[in-house]
């Protein structure tokens, strides 16, 4: 009876704290966002039902917000994906000084969101960045590119700089799902005739999914709060180009002081969080059935 129950004994005391931790925020959010509450009055909270999430839908900058995170979420998501793939299968393969360059890949990861975001600032800046400079100095191009400034260039560079900084999670994930792929398989496909196109096609992504699954939820749910490089960067310019839902919710609320308002716009990217997590966590448990 007992070694029954311990499980769930064992884990109660880190599923409190996340409660406490995560809980209560999000469930103060998602209070707030049917109240009229503004910290630069002296008026106590109102309760005004659902016209914070009217408002929100009426408002031209959230959906381009909305539609900013939406792109970014797929793209990124994508290429993270597509190339961390390629790379893990890369260091999968049984070559000298493999060991170093599967270390040297997490490099990029291994770095705090808003160092990542002041180097890349610097490097691409449209007056003194050095690709700029290289870029010129090879006859690449004729004049510097306003990689931060352009209202065309923005969001796919903050794009590129999250590609870069998180490609070696999603390749670290998919690495291990390969590394726990039976080598047997291979070499009964390969004694039944199948060539490297069709094992990669019937073996290792089928039994990849799990670590893909695991990969893409996790890349998801933080790609939905992007945060760090486009405050530093861009702050949601120019002309409200790269403004996605995090950096909106937080100029309404932080410095709009519209709690009421602001947690109605972190609520939809709980939302779409959660929606989106389900989605995987039904992927990962129709694999496992």
């Amino acid at each position: 009876m007992l070694r029954r129950f311990a499980p769930y004994v064992y884990a109660f005391p880190g599923l409190l704290l996340l409660l406490v931790i995560l809980g209560y925020p999000i469930g103060r959010g998602f209070y707030l966002s049917f109240y009229k509450y503004n910290l630069s009055t002296f008026e106590p909270p109102r309760l005004i039902g659902l016209e914070n999430y009217e408002k929100l839908v009426a408002d031209p900058l959230f959906i381009d917000a909305f539609q900013h995170t939406i792109a970014f979420v797929v793209v990124s998501i994508a290429l993270e994906f597509a190339l961390g793939l390629m790379i893990a299968l890369l260091l999968q393969l049984d070559f000298k000084g493999r060991n170093l360059l599967r270390g040297v890949s997490l490099l990029p990861w291994m770095m705090a969101p808003v160092v990542t975001a002041f180097v890349w600032s610097w490097l691409l800046n449209g007056t003194y960045g050095i690709v700029n400079y290289a870029m010129m100095e090879a006859n690449l191009v004729s004049k510097p590119i306003a990689w931060f400034t352009s209202t065309n260039l923005a969001l796919p560079t903050l794009i590129f700089v999250d590609v870069w900084q998180s490609t070696p999670f999603v390749m670290l994930v998919l690495l291990a799902g390969l590394q726990n792929i039976p080598e047997s398989l291979y070499e009964a496909a390969r004694i039944d005739g199948a060539g490297a196109v069709r094992s990669f096609w019937h073996i290792t992504l089928p039994l990849l999914k799990p670590s893909a699954a695991v990969a893409l939820l996790m890349r998801t749910m933080i790609a939905l709060r992007f945060f760090d490089a486009v405050w530093i960067i861009t702050r949601g310019g120019p002309a409200s180009s790269t403004e996605v839902l995090a950096t909106y919710a937080y100029k309404k609320s932080m410095l709009g002081f519209r709690m009421g308002f602001g947690s109605a716009a972190t609520t939809v990217i709980f939302l779409l969080a959660f929606v989106m997590s389900i989605g995987y966590i039904r992927l990962i448990l129709r694999r496992e059935a």
